[in-house]
C-alpha cells in the first residue's frame, strides 16, 4: 500500500523546487493535493507535469501575503475535501542574500520576509486549523532553515532570512504545545539544494528534500514540536 493512500495535503509553493519535488513524491505515493502558488503560468505548467490524470491533483493561484489569501486557500480546501490531514507550508523567500546583518536590512525587505516566511504560513494555519482537526492523525509541518536555529543567529548574513525562520520555528513549537494530542507540528530543514532559493551551487537536489518531506509526514503521531532533517531530529 502506498504510504500516502488517501491522504488530503495541502502544499504550498508547488510550481518549483521544493515544493514540485515533495508534491510529485506525495501523488506517487497516493496523495490527493491541493497546490498553493502565487504565478499563475508557472503553476499551471506544474500541473500539466505533475497531474497523475486521476483528479488527485487540484491548484489554486493566489499571493499568499495576501490579507484574503488564508481564507482564499481554505475555502478551496473545503470545496475539494471533507478534511484535511497535512499543511505543508513550503513558500518562502531570500531576498537579502549580500546584506550583512540586520542594521544594514532596509525595513521594507524585512517586511517583506516576514510576510512571506511568517505572516503567511501563521494565517494559514489557523485557517485551515479547523479542516485539520477533522483529518486522520493531522499534521503541520513548517519548512524552516538551519539557518534559522538558535546557533545561526550569531551569524550576519542573510538576516532577514534568518530571523523570520527562527521565528517560524518558534510558531511550530508553541503551536506544538497548544496542540498536541491533536495537529503534530514540526518543522523541516530540507538542506541546501539547487532551487531559485538555494542557487545552483548547493550541493543538493529538491528530490532529496522530498524524501525528507515524506518522512517527517509518515513518521508516529506522537512526533512533535521538533526540528527534522532527513529524517533525523536536529536542534531549533
Amino acid at each position: 500500500m502506498s504510504a500516502l493512500a488517501g491522504r488530503k495535503i495541502v502544499i504550498t509553493g508547488i510550481s518549483r523546487g521544493v515544493g514540485f519535488e515533495t508534491a510529485k513524491l506525495f501523488l506517487k505515493e497516493g496523495a490527493e493535493i491541493l497546490g498553493v502558488s502565487r504565478d499563475p503560468e508557472r503553476l499551471e505548467r506544474a500541473r500539466r507535469e505533475l497531474d497523475p490524470g486521476d483528479g488527485r491533483l487540484s491548484v489554486l493561484a493566489t499571493d499568499l501575503t495576501g490579507r484574503d489569501a488564508a481564507a482564499r486557500v481554505a475555502a478551496a480546501a473545503e470545496a475539494r475535501f471533507p478534511a484535511l490531514d497535512v499543511l505543508f507550508n513550503n513558500a518562502a523567500v531570500q531576498i537579502d542574500e549580500s546584506v550583512q546583518g540586520v542594521a544594514e536590512l532596509s525595513e521594507s525587505v524585512m517586511d517583506e520576509a516576514f510576510a512571506q516566511n511568517f505572516w503567511a504560513p501563521y494565517r494559514l494555519a489557523r485557517a485551515l486549523l479547523p479542516m485539520l482537526r477533522r483529518g486522520h492523525e493531522p499534521r503541520l509541518v513548517n519548512l524552516s532553515s538551519g539557518a534559522g536555529n538558535f546557533e545561526s543567529m550569531r551569524a550576519l548574513g542573510i538576516p532577514s532570512y534568518r530571523l523570520t525562520k527562527w521565528a517560524l520555528n518558534g510558531l511550530t513549537m508553541l503551536l506544538a504545545k497548544e496542540l498536541a494530542g491533536k495537529v503534530a507540528v514540526n518543522a523541516f530543514d530540507p538542506g541546501w539544494v539547487k532551487t531559485d532559493l538555494g542557487g545552483a551551487n548547493a550541493p543538493g537536489h529538491p528530490r532529496e528534500s522530498a524524501i525528507g518531506a515524506l518522512a517527517i509526514v509518515t513518521m508516529p503521531f506522537s512526533e512533535t514540536g521538533k526540528f527534522w532533517k532527513d529524517g533525523n531530529e536536529i536542534p531549533f
